[in-house]
């Protein structure tokens, strides 16, 4: 009966057995699995554990379109210029009288410049990435399990995978206009003189 029962043992451990559990938190899983294997006097014990995270890859694109508008605008105006002075009388020395001088001119300023539009389009693409980080370690020792023996080796390897989804497009355009090369130009030219002349007065 005994050796009966020491064969079953023998044939588990050869076997091994398997514990799992999991964690989850947010978008964030956690995997664990641990194998042990009893052979030949050595334990394998390999603890494999797979964390799944997820992120994203944003990716900006700007382009620019820049157009130049020659413009130009006219202003004409009028302005009346009065000056006023006395006028002695040619043959009477006692006598003068008032000669006012109003002079008309048309002012014409003109005003060039460059009507500058920017056009900016901003691509954002949003693509979602799940990472999957897998753990494996392998602890081999001496005796069976649980039995604390002698270290043999002691191994861990990750890998990394990414996985990548549907990416997400988002375009925005932003248009500025601006005006640049602001450059005056006035011109000042008479289109009427007229003068008037008060009545011959007296010196006091």
């Amino acid at each position: 009966m005994k050796k009966l029962i020491m064969i079953l043992f023998a044939v588990v451990l050869v076997f091994g057995f398997a514990s799992t559990s999991m964690a989850s938190g947010g978008k964030d899983d956690s995997h664990t699995t641990k194998t042990v294997t009893f052979e030949k006097g050595v334990t394998t014990i390999v603890t494999t554990t797979v964390d799944v995270s997820h992120d994203k890859k944003v990716e900006v694109k700007k382009h620019t379109d820049t157009s130049v508008v020659k413009k130009s605008k006219k202003d004409v105006s009028t302005k009346v210029d009065v000056v006023m002075t006395k006028e002695k009388h040619p043959k009477n020395h006692k006598l003068y009288r008032d000669v006012k001088t109003a002079t008309t001119y048309k002012i014409v300023k003109v005003t060039k410049w460059d009507e500058v539009t920017k056009t900016t389009k901003i691509k954002t693409t949003t693509t979602p990435v799940k990472i999957i980080k897998t753990t494996v370690n392998t602890l081999k020792h001496r005796g069976a399990p649980g039995s604390n023996g002698k270290v043999i080796s002691d191994e861990t390897k990750v890998d990394t995978e990414k996985k990548y989804g549907e990416p997400k497009v988002d375009v925005k355009t932003k248009k500025e206009v601006t005006k640049e090369n602001i450059k005056t130009s006035k011109t000042k030219k008479v289109i009427d003189v007229k003068v008037t002349y008060s009545d011959w007065k007296k010196y006091h």
